[in-house]
């Protein structure tokens, strides 16, 4: 397992590659701005979607990123659909 503080938009392509090879990932967007966090977890989810990965949001800023076949099981994590 990775976990992440991306610290710009950037970093997103370094989420989707760490799930593309069949790493699970937390990621922590606080430290990111408003919308350029929103944006980069925009750009992940979709990312995660088009390898057929799973999303789950963890905290307001805090998002699991897991590759598909990995089992996530949590009594209130949120699956994000999108």
């Amino acid at each position: 397992m990775l976990v992440f503080t991306p610290r710009s938009l950037n970093d997103a392509r370094t989420v989707i590659e760490a799930v593309r090879a069949h790493r699970t990932v937390v990621v922590n967007s606080a430290w990111l701005e408003d919308s350029p966090g929103q944006r980069l977890i925009d750009f992940v989810c979709g990312g995660i979607e088009a390898i057929c990965g799973q999303v789950h949001r963890i905290a307001e800023e805090v998002f699991l990123f897991a590759p598909a076949g990995t089992r996530v099981q949590a009594c209130n994590a949120m699956r994000v659909e999108s």
